[in-house]
This record gives C-alpha cells, structure tokens and sequence, in this order.
C-alpha cells in the first residue's frame, strides 16, 4: 500500500463561469459530470480493499458498499488506484430518488502495479472505457456493477448539457480536464490542478 504515500487525486482548483463554455471545446477540452458527494479513492489488488477520502482517511461514517463489492472493480493482475466520487449525501438522481452508497469512477491513477505519470487524461479515460465497460443509467453516468458506475465524457454541446445536469440535485455541475493534461504522481493536493477547471451551479452558499 505504499502508494497511499504519494497519491493525492486529481481535482480542479480553478473555477470558471458559465459564459466559458463554448470557448472549452477549442481549447482542447472534455467534460464529465460533477457530482455531489465526496472525492474518494479505491486501492485494491483483488484481495485487499482500501478506500479513504480525498485527505488519505478512512470515511467517518460507516461505508454503504461492501469490500466484496469494491473487490469487482479490480482488473487486471496487481494493484490498482481509482478516484472517483462516494455518493453518501442523500443527493436525488434524475429518477427523484435518493442516490446514496455508490462509487462512481471518473479517473485511474494507478494499473496493474503501475503509477500512470506522463498518461494524459484522454489515455486514461480510454483506459476506462476498456477496463469498466457500462450500461445505460441515466446519460451521465454508466452503471459498471451493482454499486460501481462511471461517469460519461463530454466531447460537445457544452453549453447545452450544462443546462440539463444543472436541474439534477446530485450533480453540482461540469468539470473540464485538457485532453492533453499529463499526471503529476500527486505528492500533495495541489499536483494535477493544471489542467482541470470547475463550473459549478450557483447555489444559496456558492456563486462564481
């Protein structure tokens, strides 16, 4: 488990408005959803699970996924790293109902033993593609398993999918990740901020 030394996930410090939207694509940027819940990450080789928050802690309160389930989200041969989203904030899909006690995957750091410096963030996100094939659940985000999903890349239309996922209680709005944005190994939380941004809807405690 030494990994837990270095990695810090990847995650977007720079805000922007709604009104940069449609300059992003140009830019060479994609988007993904961005949800509300907490930024995890899940180390597993199979055999043993280790899954803590953003900060390099075990969550507080007691966890809604089983080991045995966060055990199906290891592929291939030694250790992997996904960080993601642990949905734990009682936050409403777009079916209305309470979406609690899933992970929902939006990037890999670490495959088969092999920190994934120097892969750029389109790489890895073919690699998921590969690696965590989905079905349908709600155009967002794919479902993986029972309790594992993956969020679904945005290539266009920026504009127009901010407007639909604004409406949805459990998503906070975009975030947008350079195609070409390399990994840092993440010493601490301020590696990787580079090449990601965040536009996120306003709400009562939150405005650009």
């Amino acid at each position: 488990m030494y990994y837990k030394k270095y990695i810090y996930p990847p995650r977007p410090s720079t805000k922007a408005p709604e009104s940069s939207l449609e300059s992003l694509g140009a830019l060479g940027f994609f988007g993904q959803p961005k949800l509300n819940g907490s930024c995890s990450e899940l180390y597993t080789d199979g055999k043993y699970v280790d899954f803590m928050t953003r900060h390099k802690k075990p969550f507080s309160n007691k966890l809604l996924i089983t080991n045995d389930e966060f055990k199906t989200a290891h592929v291939g041969n030694g250790w992997i790293v996904l960080t993601g989203e642990y949905m734990n904030k009682s936050q409403k899909g777009t079916d209305k109902k309470i979406f609690n006690g899933k992970f929902v995957i939006w990037d890999i750091l670490v495959y088969e033993g092999k920190h994934l410096k120097n892969t750029t963030a389109i790489e890895r996100q073919r690699l998921l593609e590969k690696l965590y094939p989905t079905v349908y659940y709600d155009g967002w985000i794919g479902q993986v398993s029972e309790s594992i999903f993956r969020v679904n890349n945005i290539f266009h239309d920026f504009h127009e999918k901010w407007k639909e996922i604004i409406k949805i209680e459990m998503y906070e709005g975009l975030v947008f990740k350079k195609k070409t944005g390399k990994l840092e190994l993440g010493f601490n939380a301020n590696n990787n901020t580079g090449w990601q941004l965040k536009i996120r809807k306003p709400t009562a405690n939150y405005s650009y």
